[in-house]
């Protein structure tokens, strides 16, 4: 099979997608991830070919401008969720003449993306290719088209009408997680495959101090892209002096960010890293402290470590904060109540009570169940075979 992998303009929406590509290459498939910048960056990263699907465009400037745009912050939220798809329709639009001519040119058997970018449900169907939604966490719905009828490009090669749904969805949400998340969609027309979450957090070196610990506690805090949040100074200062007041080694990963110039001095506690694969790390942590991202969180449920969550009030945060608090894995503290002594508490409820290691076990057992991205591969296959 030639399989054709598109996704939205970020880190965490490339990353889950990376180990279905790896599975496909070791099976003796060919693989191609198309997309922005940073989405050719972290796949070639992981050893997989890429292509640009639109050279000399930057594709990531809606999402950048959306992500600055102090317009886009406290809308109600219909308007926050209609100006996000708009700006997702925006990247897609850029990219989809270029992934057209990749999957055609090519001639792509599956094409692979995830909900938040149908377009490449648009270039399978130009290309006669199986179109594959691919989950980045827990399970959602497409998100709606922008727009009456599809672009020319592909109403040329006979797509005259907006895909309805895809041929088959890969979710990597454990059944006992997803039956916690309002947002799980019901029947659908199409098969669902499990595929276990085999958590990837993108490729770098890892420091021989990250194999063993200086104290006999060790918390890892990551947050994400919030550092363009308003309030990251406060939220920051919360969860690092939270942290710290536990008397534990705090692993602090700042994602280039210079922290000691927006909250001063770090406790000497806390080591500030700008990267390291966030598996590695877990596997020596009692908790992990995150931004209530997708990301993060499925990294901790497959790490089986206890979590506390700092949710915003928009975009996915508040679902991952319900199904990881209901599942009993973790504690979510709002950012508005987010202060050193609520994160140190959390922490505290997390690391010296029993339960939350126990759910945590519990939803890795859930997690090793389910089927291995090579046997999903191989279920690509027959489906993509029916096609022929």
């Amino acid at each position: 099979m030639r399989i054709l992998f598109t996704t939205s303009p970020t880190f965490s929406h490339t990353t889950p997608l990376v180990p279905l590509a790896q599975a496909a290459r070791l099976a003796g498939h060919q693989v191609l991830f198309s997309g922005g910048e940073i989405t050719r960056k972290t796949a070639a990263s992981a050893g997989l070919a890429v292509l640009d699907p639109a050279p000399g465009v930057d594709v990531t400037e809606p999402y950048r401008r959306f992500m600055t745009d102090e317009s886009n912050r406290d809308l109600p939220p219909e308007k926050a969720v209609g100006a996000f798809v708009g700006m997702l329709a925006e990247v897609g639009g850029l990219m989809l003449p270029g992934l057209v001519d990749a999957a055609r040119d090519w001639k792509a058997d599956v094409v692979v993306t995830p909900a938040w970018m149908p377009t490449g449900l648009l270039a399978a169907r130009a290309a006669g290719a199986l179109a594959v939604m691919h989950g980045i966490g827990l399970r959602y719905q497409m998100v709606p088209w922008m727009a009456a009828e599809p672009p020319e490009v592909v109403q040329r090669h006979g797509v005259t009408t907006f895909p309805e749904h895809c041929d088959v969805e890969i979710s990597l949400s454990p059944e006992p997680i997803e039956r916690l998340s309002p947002m799980t969609p019901g029947q659908m027309p199409f098969p669902v495959l499990p595929m276990r979450p085999s958590t990837y957090n993108g490729s770098g070196e890892v420091p021989g101090w990250v194999l063993r610990r200086r104290r006999p506690v060790r918390i890892a805090v990551t947050m994400g892209t919030t550092s363009a949040d308003d309030g990251w100074a406060a939220v920051l200062d919360a969860v690092v002096n939270g942290a710290a007041d536990l008397d534990a080694e705090v692993v602090l990963a700042t994602g280039g960010v210079d922290v000691e110039s927006i909250i001063g001095k770090l406790p000497d506690s806390v080591r500030a890293v700008d990267f390291i694969p966030l598996t590695n790390l877990l596997d020596t942590c009692d908790a992990v402290v995150h931004h209530s991202g997708m990301s993060s969180m499925f990294s901790a449920f497959c790490a089986g470590v206890p979590q506390v969550a700092l949710p915003r009030d928009v975009g996915d945060s508040p679902i991952n904060a319900h199904v990881m608090t209901t599942r009993g894995v973790g504690v979510a503290v709002q950012r508005s109540q987010a202060t050193p002594e609520t994160v140190s508490k959390a922490l505290r409820e997390v690391i010296d009570v029993p339960s939350y290691r126990s759910a945590a076990a519990d939803v890795v057992a859930d997690i090793d169940a389910m089927p291995s991205p090579a046997d999903v591969v191989a279920q690509l296959g027959e489906h993509a075979a029916r096609l022929r």
